[in-house]
């Protein structure tokens, strides 16, 4: 009931706005409004249409490879469709603990990497592409939280299986006590 109440008030406000009005109030400074104050001189303003947007038309995830012979129970062919892949390490929520920044990216990716084909893959962390080996990327990053997608791509670059992208963090691993004096507690031994 409230909710059909709003959408009548919104309507009947819509159409009473149907002109704007300008006029110079006291103070000499231009006013606009649907209805000017009696007793004022004001002009019936023309408004410019409306500007829209039209978004573009929403992009298809990236499609793997079409199907082989050797899907279709032919003699097998140079190249097979990705049916998996998968980030098994990190997972999605993980907090890993590293000094330095180095992170090892594991996948799960059926049937192996073809290399022979001219397909890699490779990781986006954070927005950036880092090139990997068949199973594994190497990374190194920032401490903080970082979103990692993996993919595989051939030789023009064009996508032929991707991962979901997963959230993890970066924490260090050394845990340096607080001096004495910012109020942390002696060291045994001291």
């Amino acid at each position: 009931m409230r909710t059909a109440l709003i959408v009548l008030l919104l309507c009947l406000a819509s159409a009473s706005q149907a002109a704007v009005y300008r006029w110079q109030d006291a103070s000499g400074k231009t006013q606009y409004g649907d209805s000017p104050p009696d007793g004022v001189a004001a002009e019936e303003v023309e408004l410019a249409p409306l500007s829209t947007y039209a978004p573009p038309p929403p992009t298809a995830a990236p499609a793997a490879a079409p199907a082989t012979e050797a899907e279709s129970g032919a003699e097998a062919g140079p190249v097979q469709r990705y049916r998996r892949l998968a980030i098994t390490q990190p997972t999605d929520g993980q907090t890993l603990r590293s000094d330095d920044g180095q992170i090892r990216v594991a996948v799960d990716l059926r049937p192996a990497l073809q290399e022979a084909a001219g397909h890699r893959l490779i990781a986006v962390i954070d927005g950036r592409r880092i090139p990997g080996s068949d199973g594994s990327v190497s990374i190194r990053v920032d401490r903080g939280s970082h979103r990692l997608q993996v993919a595989v791509i051939d030789s023009d670059g064009k996508v032929l299986a991707s991962s979901r992208q997963i959230g993890f963090e970066v924490r260090p691993k050394t845990i340096l006590p607080i001096p004495r004096e910012l109020g942390g507690q002696p060291l045994p031994g001291n």
